[in-house]
């Protein structure tokens, strides 16, 4: 097998992840033997030629090694399962190898470097793949020039091992934790809906629910916001026998250029139901009609937006500080009988505060302003691509040959935090065009202990880790530089030499097929 795959036997597709068995995270096996044999079942299931390729990254010396720790089904149908095993005097050739004993990125690229799969997906030890998913894959339809992502969502760690793979996706659908999403990482309620945080622009219990297009709360001080894209969904349980309005606290951002912007609003077949010119920082209402739906979902759409400058590849044309029912006092005592309409009315009204002042009062929107206006801006010329970076480093896939092209993961002597980033506009910069699959096409994530990856809530314990160990990680800051050198280029950087992967090395390894 050359560095090409050629071979008449060549899967479609291959699957690289890498581990070691140290029980890193608290049911380490456990969660591996439901992704080994949950993917060997979608394969068989959907009829998916592919190989898994696990590469077992210097191994404890007093346990067993992962082919045979590992209790993989005795048919594996059109899927080949692969073993590759990098020893210990390896891993101690890098600086930090007694505080990281396992260099995930450069593992991975061992087993990117050996697949041969017409395309290589890189993903982790712990996922679970939909079947809507898997059925597109297994359609023979994925194509050169595109990078796939999609949105990784977070499952309690109590899937059944050794259940079928229906019984495991059904426990996935019914036991969310989180999504994580190009705008950010959200909780979850049980039938799916994006909780609000603990502190946010609207309060829990008022029927407010917010979807895609709206970033995760921010805050300066006491003050929170959030950011909002082109389109914001949101869906509401409107107060029972009155006509209560629907009230946001606005303000234009850079999206817009700060500049007056058309605010819509649009039902699910796109259709406009209102619109308003928001002119500053104003106060927005909307006006439900009096017979239509209880919970009515729709979006707010911004015309015009998505203007993006500096170094921030985030779209955030405005900000929302409040979102609340007016006062259903004031709202009896104003309502007539023109009130009770058919249709919806989106009305804006300006406030006395001024604007500029507002806006340089945030430490978030100064450091935006200095990106904007700053250097970054003057280097990087056009505005940076917005990807979904968020958790891709459990599912990236594309054709091999852009794999290699790229030559794989950067391989930093450093935590793997961030690198799957890095990889993603590296791709990006190749002309490799990123494609999001739409749910209900998934991955679930099974959930593992605080500190061994990052988690929201195990995000300072796992820094804590790395600092106590004087290990360094990439920082997003560091991303959006070397973004910008791209940008600049026109052109991925280059970080590894030509044997990236351990090519140059004979690494022991195992096959199981059917």
């Amino acid at each position: 097998m050359n560095d090409h795959g050629t071979d008449i036997e060549r899967p479609y597709i291959s699957v690289v992840a890498t581990a070691r068995n140290d029980d890193h995270g608290g049911n380490l096996l456990d969660r591996m033997h439901a992704f080994v044999n949950g993917w060997i079942g979608q394969s068989k299931r959907h009829g998916l030629s592919s190989e898994l390729i696990i590469v077992d990254w210097n191994a404890p010396e007093d346990r067993p090694t992962l082919r045979n720790a590992l209790r993989l089904v005795e048919d594996t149908g059109p899927c080949t399962v692969r073993f590759i095993e990098v020893p210990r005097e390896v891993h101690a050739r890098y600086r930090y190898a007694e505080a990281l004993p396992l260099y995930q990125m450069i593992g991975k690229n061992v087993g990117i470097r050996r697949s041969r799969g017409r395309f290589v997906l890189a993903t982790n030890v712990d996922i679970l793949f939909s079947d809507e998913l898997m059925s597109y894959m297994a359609r023979g339809r994925l194509e050169n020039g595109r990078m796939y992502r999609l949105d990784r969502y977070d499952v309690m760690s109590g899937v059944p091992i050794d259940g079928a793979t229906a019984e495991q996706l059904e426990y996935c659908r019914g036991h969310l934790i989180r999504v994580s999403t190009r705008e950010g990482t959200f909780d979850l309620a049980p039938d799916g809906t994006r909780h609000l945080s603990a502190k946010d622009i609207a309060e829990k219990g008022s029927g407010i629910r917010l979807g895609s297009g709206w970033y995760a709360a921010e805050y300066d001080g006491d003050r929170v916001y959030r950011w909002v894209t082109n389109d914001a969904e949101i869906t509401v349980d409107l107060p029972h026998g009155s006509a209560t309005p629907l009230m946001l606290d606005v303000a234009p951002g850079p999206g817009v250029r700060y500049q007056a912007f058309i605010l819509q609003i649009v039902d699910s077949g796109g259709a406009v139901l209102g619109q308003t010119r928001v002119s500053g920082r104003s106060v927005v209402s909307l006006h439900f009609p009096s017979s239509g739906e209880r919970t009515p979902s729709f979006r707010f759409h911004v015309v015009g937006g998505g203007e993006r400058s500096g170094l921030d590849p985030r779209i955030l044309n405005f900000q929302v500080y409040r979102c609340a029912w007016a006062d259903p006092h004031v709202s009896s005592e104003s309502a007539s009988a023109d009130d009770q309409r058919n249709e919806y009315i989106l009305h804006s009204v300006p406030q006395p505060t001024d604007l500029a002042d507002a806006i340089k009062g945030h430490a978030a929107v100064r450091r935006l302003h200095t990106w904007i206006t700053g250097v970054g801006a003057r280097k990087s010329g056009a505005p940076p691509v917005y990807l979904h970076i968020n958790g891709c480093g459990d599912f990236t896939l594309m054709a091999r040959e852009h794999w290699f092209d790229l030559r794989g993961y950067p391989e930093f002597d450093t935590f793997s935090f961030n690198l799957d980033a890095l990889l993603c506009y590296m791709a990006h910069h190749a002309r490799v065009r990123e494609e999001i699959l739409a749910d209900p096409m998934r991955i679930y994530h099974i959930e593992h202990g605080l500190g061994s990856g990052w988690t929201p809530e195990g995000q300072a314990k796992l820094f804590e880790r790395l600092r106590a160990n004087g290990i360094p990680w990439i920082t997003y800051e560091d991303i959006l530089r070397w973004n910008a050198e791209m940008q600049k280029l026109g052109a991925p950087l280059q970080f590894n030499p030509e044997n990236w992967g351990l090519a140059d090395l004979d690494l022991r390894e195992e096959s199981r097929s059917a």
